[in-house]
């Protein structure tokens, strides 16, 4: 039996961290998966109303991207811009950021988050996120 390919997709502008990204989703094979990155936020919500038929099975978001939001993170309001499709309520959203209040902000925005930095000294830790939301 074929596995049933889940696609993710990223919105983060660091070329670094999308090679991260990228490396630990080719090495992930408990699930067939399709990644595509976004370099911004608003890259990112274009490709979400594209596949408004046929929604990600997982969204993951840097909070630090493009300034055209501020007060908000970029990531901020790609959340809650995405929140307004009916297509995605029940889509997980990950927030993964260095941002010092990143879990108060994702608590805000009613998601998950993952630390860059807990990220960097735990790769598993993206696993085990990928498991718990990717069912």
């Amino acid at each position: 039996m074929e596995k049933t390919v889940k696609r993710i997709l990223i919105a983060e502008d660091s070329s670094e961290w999308q090679r991260f990204h990228a490396s630990l989703l080719k090495n992930y094979d408990k699930f067939n998966v399709e990644f595509i990155i976004a370099n911004n936020a608003k890259d990112a919500l274009t490709l979400v109303q594209e596949s408004v038929n046929n929604p990600f099975d997982l969204i993951i978001t840097d909070l630090q991207m493009e300034t055209d939001f501020l007060p908000d993170f970029a990531g901020e309001w790609l959340v809650k811009q995405i929140k307004t499709f009916n297509q995605y309520s029940n889509v997980p959203i990950v927030i993964i950021s260095a941002t010092y209040n990143i879990a108060f902000i994702a608590q805000k925005l009613g998601v998950k988050y993952l630390s860059k930095r807990s990220l960097v000294n735990n790769p598993d830790s993206y696993y085990f996120m990928l498991a718990e939301n990717l069912h």
